[in-house]
């Protein structure tokens, strides 16, 4: 029952079924960090790619899966990175901000829908999370649900399925009609997969909240029950008295220590408080983790720290009731804020209080008893920093346009063609006069704005420096700045921007040969690249291109659809070849020109051959 040693990261969670591969996944996240977004796809793709802390392979992995994955986060709450990437251009496509549908409310849940296919079979997992898509070291618990599709619908996943089909309606800027219509088919698929149960659990429930077009049952009846245990980073007094009966016998609360302190008198005369020992943040643990990443590209580890585990359990005559997701105890959490609950119905024994918060349960070892103060007022500073978010996310709410501009060559002579960016807000929203509010380019953080208001410019950029993702930073007048990473609407976006990047991040001949490997690779059912129908692989290449030519015809034979890939990719390296100084060498390998056209001529005719 929540065992804290049974720690697994969410990358594993992802990880598709033995035999099946992504087909498409949805994520829902409060918080968003796109260095941490990177690491995803690598969940998806083949061993020894997942495995590699090779970049190239990383690249690879990134451009397989950004069409196959959708994420929906609160705007505002797209963290602006520490050191920016050009491989960030590539999660473009799949970043999507939304906002609650009740103003002022929070668009907070943390969950995955995924499908897999093996041919024609397909197979389906649900997440349930407290944790966000972040680089974050808290206690956090995940519920994952492996399930099927059965011959009629289920009214088990018809919550489930509601909330998926809500989200585009959500988006700030409106989402694209072909992932529109795969959020739909994702949802409609759910509604007929019948999910595993876990081990002592009778039945399950999803419980979305704050989402229009579904009614959730009312919370006196959600949570009736004689006893009752709450784990919640936040509280509230209306949020536990909305909660939790005033019949109940006993209440137990695990929550933070300055969250505890602030509750009225009156609450913490019904609860038992309990807080995390200091000694749960284990040195030993933290090595064990750093120890099982070491070959996991990403930023070192820290110990976990603080509380964001949220769940709540409630004992009735008839039996236990567990609640785990993204739902604080708080009144906005359960007032009008767009949140996922899962609940499992089981025995006392197994689902009951005692099981989970009981002085004999694996989670009370972690923990101590606290007797708070009460009535502890918040710092002055939080209230001004609440206050700084608002805005953010009230500026990040906005549409914005960027519409992309071809600059005229100044001269014959210049080889590389520039462009710029008109930004413009699609309606006028004022940040508070307190408030200073600039703007910037991802790709081009030292060049700031004003937020329009009217019309802003960014010019001379080159093709890899054109971004929907823009930069919107707020400062109060204490000095305090926050940021937020904002998706526009590119509009005018010049057609094979994303290769260019691809291909920039290839410095030599060895960095080509490994991605022309990847792209020629075929993904078999079992989710591991297949490299023998080619008869090569990275490690049959010279650098020189001795073997390339081999696995070119085969690639040509098989009528290999990533030879249409590395035409785009090589035409950019063409290109960046006549603007190398004299004598410096070619990513390409040498006679790969001559090489590269009777191939693709050949597959050209293959392809049109094959065509019915």
């Amino acid at each position: 029952m929540l065992e804290p040693d049974g720690r697994a990261a969410l990358t594993e969670q992802l990880r598709p079924p033995s035999g099946f591969q992504l087909s498409y996944a949805v994520a829902t996240t409060f918080t968003l960090d796109l260095t941490t977004a990177l690491s995803v796809p690598l969940s998806f793709a083949a061993h020894r790619v997942r495995e590699s802390r090779d970049p190239i392979a990383i690249l690879d992995a990134v451009r397989r899966a950004a069409d196959r994955i959708d994420v929906f986060a609160q705007a505002g709450q797209i963290f602006e990175p520490r050191v920016n990437s050009a491989l960030f251009a590539l999660l473009e496509r799949m970043i999507h901000p939304v906002q609650a549908p009740r103003p002022n409310m929070l668009f907070h849940p943390k969950v995955w829908v995924l499908e897999y296919s093996d041919g024609e079979t397909r197979s389906f997992r649900m997440l349930c999370a407290s944790r966000n898509l972040t680089n974050d070291r808290s206690w956090d618990l995940v519920v994952r649900l492996d399930g099927v599709t059965s011959e009629r619908p289920s009214e088990q996943s018809e919550p489930l399925a509601a909330f998926v089909r809500a989200l585009p309606a959500m988006c700030v800027q409106t989402l694209p009609a072909e992932r529109a219509t795969r959020v739909s088919a994702l949802a409609d698929a759910i509604t007929s997969v019948e999910w595993e149960l876990p081990n002592d659990v009778r039945s399950l429930r999803f419980h979305p909240l704050g989402i229009q077009g579904f009614t959730p049952q009312p919370l006196h009846e959600l949570f009736e029950g004689l006893n009752h245990g709450i784990i919640s980073p936040f509280l509230s007094d209306e949020g536990i008295r909305r909660i939790v009966p005033p019949g109940s016998s006993s209440i137990t609360v695990l929550s933070r220590r300055e969250q505890l302190d602030r509750l009225a008198a009156s609450t913490l005369k019904r609860i038992q408080a309990l807080i995390l020992d200091d000694a749960a943040n284990d040195d030993d643990a933290m090595e064990q983790d750093q120890s099982e990443s070491a070959s996991t590209p990403g930023p070192k580890l820290e110990p976990f720290v603080g509380l964001h585990a949220k769940a709540y359990v409630l004992e009735r005559r008839s039996g236990s009731h567990l609640f785990v997701g993204s739902a604080n105890a708080t009144e906005a959490a359960f007032g009008g804020n767009v949140e996922m609950l899962v609940e499992f119905e089981g025995s006392h024994t197994k689902l009951g209080v005692a099981a989970l918060l009981g002085a004999e349960s694996p989670l009370r070892a972690l923990t101590i008893q606290f007797d708070p103060v009460g009535d502890v007022e918040a710092p002055a500073d939080e209230a001004m920093d609440y206050a700084l978010e608002q805005s953010l996310r009230l500026l990040a709410a906005r549409r914005y346009l960027a519409d992309v501009v071809r600059i005229e060559k100044q001269s014959p002579v210049d080889l590389q063609q520039l462009y710029g960016i008109r930004l413009s807000a699609g309606e006028p929203t004022a940040a508070p006069v307190e408030i200073t509010a600039a703007v910037t380019l991802l790709t081009r953080p030292a060049n700031a704005a004003p937020v329009p208001g009217e019309p802003v410019f960014f010019d001379r950029l080159t093709l890899t420096d054109i971004t929907p993702f823009i930069v919107i930073r707020v400062t109060d007048n204490r000095g305090v700045t926050a940021s937020t990473v904002v998706t526009a609407e590119l509009r005018g976006d010049v057609a094979g921007r994303h290769d260019a990047v691809v291909a920039g991040q290839l410095a030599d001949r060895s960095a080509f040969m490994k991605l022309l490997a990847l792209l020629l690779a075929i993904e078999g059912g079992d989710g591991l690249f297949s490299f023998e129908s080619l008869s090569a692989g990275v490690g049959g290449w010279a650098e020189d291109g001795s073997g390339l030519f081999e696995t070119l015809v085969k690639a040509i034979g098989v009528v290999h659809d990533g030879l249409a890939d590395v035409r785009r990719i090589v035409e950019h390296l063409q290109e960046a070849d006549s603007g190398r100084p004299d004598g410096a060498p070619s990513v390409l390998p040498e006679g790969f020109d001559e090489l590269w056209k009777s191939v693709w001529a050949a597959y050209s005719d293959a392809k049109q051959d094959a065509t019915p």
